[in-house]
């Protein structure tokens, strides 16, 4: 391309025209971009419903497209006079109730939350939130609030499919589109770009995604989040089946892409269960398990591998002792300088299949830890084996990038969980496991049981479920907010334009996503209950372990016997229908039974009492039993003696919480507004931002109302104040002085010199507190947040 462009350019005769061609081409040629390229420029419009229409607003009509944007010249009894934005249109008048107000991506927005409804269950715990609005303005709000304070973000925007399942410029998206990916890809940029400067410097953000965008959105992230690095992508079977795709493959996966800032680590999992069931034996320290002390294994286990892990330990009955030896380094062998004694065993690390492996353990390491290592005698063979002592990592295990557990699948413990919980079928579509989604927030660092939380796609509100489980779960005090749209479906869009409902109308509002799904499932999984008092059926789990005796599965076997068994091939046959190894079949037993074997099996009436007996020495981990009896007397016989012989059957089980109990949680729904820049300005009413203020001073105590013009505010169990006339500044601090809980200090004055001065006064009397400069800080945070944003992304 570069050579046809230069040719072209060696065929224009102007000189002059060639000279200033040459010139701008060399221009776009230094601009060239590398990586990802996409139309990042695409303008962004968004609806803004609520917003009061004002004179010079930006708007555009109810029943037409939001691109075609209109300026308001006048307003008159409810008419307003508006102009086209692009052209030379003619001004007309359209009533106000057939329009709303747009913003432009790039636009100063002044936002306040609007105080919609509480669930107050938590006590003096610290509140979580839920902002009913459009992300990005949200993420806006979010930066002033909470810029580098953010522990981990979670996310699970849309998949970008083609099945109109999101919008752009209030226009559902689909596989017709050409700028389907362009749109997707702007659109994620803009609010990663802001997410990234939320995070602490070991904050991480977890981003779920399918494979139509996964390799782009590793692009963008590689290439715009700067300061952030991809810590690791997993894999997690959502659908055991899978479901159809247009690809012709049934896609049973998605991926959780991880990216953190320089000092962050992927979090660490508790012991599993299968870990549980490992390291099964416990003492004063915790659980353990013993392991041979051999290695096995792989290529890594032989002695050519690690020849210094091959040397002789000599063994008595109950003991070990490493004898002295020295390394020769040339032959790279032990050079054994003493012999066993009498009583001791000479033992190497040779395998079952007589090849000379390794032990666990080095020399020297294995001398610091002789009190974790038992010797095991057999007095058949008057053989000795070494068995060492190990335990789970004290840390946690880390996450594997593979994740099958049925507990992440999204039909059982997705949809089907949020229709029982809201009451009503496929009330959004593929909403996540909430199991899945705390794995990833363990993983992500809302390991910290402080840990303050973010999702800015909130969907179906799984995330606010999966952080009030964990802090059910361990005691924690992790805060959560998560931010939604009020997006109506595709489907539902249509049905109520039919009626002739139009955005912006309560009709049309009550049909969003956050007002049917996402507040409604907050709300009733914290009370446990709906609004109309029906409890919420079915468990949820707890991470937590406890040993539970339960019933033993006792079976008739009725169609073997003695005779239609007696051959090995038989008897195999068998073993493999009831679960019990083949390898340990002889072909001549009269009962199958092994220690560690969760399946016992009597091939011969005659040898109940031997079976019986033989058995109740590992009954405790018998799980299924199998009886030659058919049905009736004999069997119930012979069940009731295996019952009264063995001891209770018990299992470690993970402990479930019945879904009605709810959390112990604290909820507040908002819904963001905006105000006049000018009202900002000149110093706007404090009740329009002081959900604001109780956010960013922590979300605790009760959300506080202003009810007078005071000259100084404090609230009950809310740690901050605010000094509203400088007048009051000797009572203000005298106050203080008697509230040592109170850690923020919001000043309002126009000169920036009183708050200077204010700020030393406040070091002499509280130096602990966090001090911001209201309105100017307000306003200057949206200004320059904006001057910041658009020069990265627009």
């Amino acid at each position: 391309m570069a050579n046809e462009l230069q040719q072209l350019l060696d065929e224009i005769r102007d000189a002059r025209l060639k000279e200033r061609l040459s010139a701008a081409v060399g221009e776009l040629r230094k601009t060239k971009k590398f990586g990802l390229v996409f139309e990042e420029h695409l303008p962004e419009l968004l609806p803004i419903y609520s917003a009061k229409i004002r004179s010079n607003a930006r708007v555009a009509r109810k029943d037409g497209k939001l691109t075609e944007t209109f300026v308001v010249e006048r307003i008159v009894k409810g008419i307003a006079t508006v102009k086209p934005e692009q052209g030379n249109g003619v001004s007309q008048d359209i009533p106000v109730a057939q329009l709303f107000v747009v913003k432009r991506f790039g636009e100063a927005i002044f936002p306040a939350l609007r105080h919609i409804e509480s669930v107050l269950r938590g006590g003096s715990t610290p509140h979580h939130a839920l902002i009913e609005a459009d992300n990005y303005h949200a993420l806006q709000l979010l930066e002033w609030l909470y810029a580098g304070k953010v522990d981990c973000i979670y996310i699970d925007p849309p998949y970008n499919t083609g099945a109109r399942d999101w919008k752009y410029n209030n226009a559902f998206v689909d596989k017709n589109d050409s700028y389907r990916h362009s749109k997707w890809l702007s659109m994620m940029k803009r609010r990663l770009v802001i997410a990234e400067r939320l995070l602490k410097p070991d904050g991480v953000m977890c981003i779920t995604i399918d494979d139509h965008e996964v390799h782009h959105l590793l692009c963008v992230a590689e290439q715009s989040l700067r300061s952030l690095q991809i810590l690791g992508v997993l894999i997690i079977k959502t659908s055991p089946s899978g479901r159809p795709s247009t690809a012709g493959m049934r896609v049973a996966h998605e991926y959780a892409i991880f990216i953190g800032g320089p000092h962050a680590k992927v979090g660490r999992f508790g012991i599993s269960e299968g870990q549980r069931e490992f390291f099964s034996e416990e003492d004063k320290d915790g659980h353990f398990a013993w392991q041979n002390l051999r290695k096995r294994g792989g290529a890594n286990t032989m002695r050519n591998a690690r020849p210094r892990q091959f040397y002789p330990i000599y063994a008595s009955k109950d003991r070990i002792r490493i004898p002295k030896m020295t390394w020769d380094k040339a032959k790279r062998v032990w050079k054994i300088e003493e012999k066993p004694k009498q009583h001791e065993s000479e033992l190497f690390p040779i395998g079952d299949d007589g090849r000379e492996r390794i032990w666990s353990l080095g020399a020297e390491k294995l001398a610091r830890e002789l009190s974790a290592i038992q010797v095991r005698y057999d007095e058949k063979d008057s053989s000795h084996s070494i068995w060492r002592q190990i335990r789970p990592n004290k840390e946690g295990s880390l996450p594997s990038t593979w994740w099958d557990s049925p507990r992440n699948f999204i039909v059982e413990n997705g949809a089907k969980l949020l229709g029982e919980i809201l009451g009503r079928d496929r009330p959004f579509p593929f909403p996540k496991s909430p199991y899945a989604v705390a794995d990833c927030l363990r993983v992500a660092g809302a390991a910290k049981k402080d840990a303050l939380i973010l999702d800015f796609f909130a969907g179906s509100g799984t995330t606010f479920q999966a952080v009030a489980s964990l802090n059910e779960n361990d005691g924690g005090l992790r805060r959560c907010i998560v931010v939604t749209n009020n997006e109506v479906a595709d489907e539902a869009a249509k049905i109520l334009t039919a009626d002739g409902a139009q955005p912006g109308s309560s009709e049309w509002e009550a049909k969003g996503v956050c007002q049917s799904v996402t507040w409604p499932r907050c709300k009733f999984v914290t009370n446990g209950q709906r609004d109309d008092g029906a409890n919420l059926p079915g468990d949820f789990l707890t991470d937590r372990f406890e040993d539970q005796e339960v019933r033993r599965a006792i079976r008739t076997l009725d169609f073997a016997n003695v005779e239609t068994l007696a051959s090995r091939r038989a008897r195999d046959a068998l073993a493999v229908a009831v679960g019990f190894p083949k390898s340990k079949v002889t072909g001549e037993e009269s009962f199958l039974l092994a220690e560690g074997e969760s399946v016992a099996v009597l091939l011969d009436p005659s040898a109940l009492d031997a079976f019986v007996e033989k058995g109740g020495e590992w009954a405790e981990g018998i799980e299924t039993v199998y009886l030659p009896f058919p049905s009736g007397k004999a069997f119930n016989l012979a069940r009731d003696q295996v019952l009264e012989a063995w001891p209770p059957l018990t299992k470690t089980v993970e402990v479930k919480r019945p879904m009605r109990d709810g959390f112990a949680a604290n909820l507040d729904y908002f819904r963001l507004d905006f105000l006049d820049r000018s009202q900002a300005e000149i110093s706007g009413k404090l009740a329009d931002i002081l959900p604001a203020l109780w956010m960013m001073a922590g979300c605790r105590g009760q959300l506080p109302t202003i009810k007078g013009n005071e000259k100084m505010l404090f609230f009950k169990d809310c740690p901050f104040a605010v000094l509203v006339e400088e007048s009051a500044i000797k009572l203000f601090l005298t106050k203080l002085a008697e509230r040592p809980d109170i850690d923020w200090v919001f000043v309002v004055t126009h000169d920036q010199d009183s708050f200077a001065r204010i700020c030393e006064w406040l070091s002499e009397h509280v130096p602990a507190t966090q001090r911001v400069h209201l309105w100017r800080n307000y306003v200057d945070n949206f200004i320059i947040n904006v001057e910041r944003t658009t020069g990265d992304a627009s």
